[in-house]
């Protein structure tokens, strides 16, 4: 006797046969089947037109029911691959969009950092220019008042800065990270129009050195924090290390620039 397991192993071997092995197999049962009517006919045997009949709209009927499940499972197919390929098309488009937005995005933030560190060279040499003057008017205005020359002065200008560039796109900030942003604020919060002080007499010399030397003393940090900001600019374009926030540096930064008390007189009056 078979063991069931065996029986049980085979029967599903057999039907997980595949489709084309079905196809002929019943092409063979129906060819064997209309041979053996064939034989019976030829034998005499009187076969029923009805039962004929049946028997070949039932054939018919199996063969088109396996046509119609076949072009079914091929359509479906087809759906599911449409359906797989249009998925990989959107997830690729929005990979592309994504990419094409993010590359604008550092596009703008480049021009950004490289149009605000060209306007900070530019304006970090105007302040060294304008800081150096005023310390020699300061240390003129100086000399003056510490040998008794009259008081000629009546207006004093204080020149300013031109930031264009900064003032076009401050919107475009939000592109730079926190610390660097907040330190381009505070440096160009330095920037301002021409400046005058008109007096109604003369004023003393030694108020005219203070002047000169105060707006010295501005300039040259202004200078300073420039260059300094202008690095921080330059240390994220290049990939190189920070050197830090104003805040974190300014004492070290300012402590060898010219002071205010080496500017004016000892002595006011």
């Amino acid at each position: 006797m078979t063991p069931r397991p065996f029986i049980e192993k085979e029967f599903r071997r057999f039907r997980a046969m595949p489709r084309t092995l079905w196809v002929v197999l019943v092409a063979g049962v129906v060819f064997l089947l209309a041979n053996m009517i064939s034989l019976l006919s030829i034998g005499g045997l009187k076969i029923d037109p009805g039962t004929a009949t049946l028997f070949g709209a039932v054939i018919g009927l199996c063969v088109v029911a396996w046509q119609t499940s076949k072009g079914f499972q091929n359509l479906i197919r087809s759906q599911e691959n449409q359906s797989r390929l249009e998925r990989q098309a959107r997830l690729h488009r929005h990979e592309l969009e994504r990419t094409s937005a993010e590359d604008e995005e550092n596009r703008e933030r480049q021009l950004l950092l490289s149009g605000l560190r060209a306007e900070m060279i530019s304006l970090h040499s105007t302040a060294y220019g304008s800081a150096t003057t005023q310390h020699q008017f300061a240390l003129l205005y100086k000399a003056m008042h510490e040998h008794g020359a009259p008081a000629t002065m009546k207006e004093f200008t204080i020149s300013g800065y031109k930031a264009a560039f900064y003032k076009e796109n401050i919107s475009k900030l939000g592109l730079i990270n926190v610390s660097l942003a907040a330190d381009i604020i505070r440096v160009y919060s330095m920037v301002f129009d021409d400046r005058k002080v008109v007096w109604e007499k003369a004023a003393p010399n030694s108020v005219v050195a203070v002047a000169y030397a105060t707006g010295a003393v501005l300039a040259y940090r202004f200078n300073a924090d420039l260059y300094h900001v202008a690095m921080r600019i330059r240390s994220l374009e290049e990939g190189s290390a920070d050197p830090g926030t104003l805040q974190e540096t300014e004492a070290q930064r300012h402590a060898k620039l010219p002071k205010l008390e080496d500017m004016v007189p000892e002595k006011m009056v």
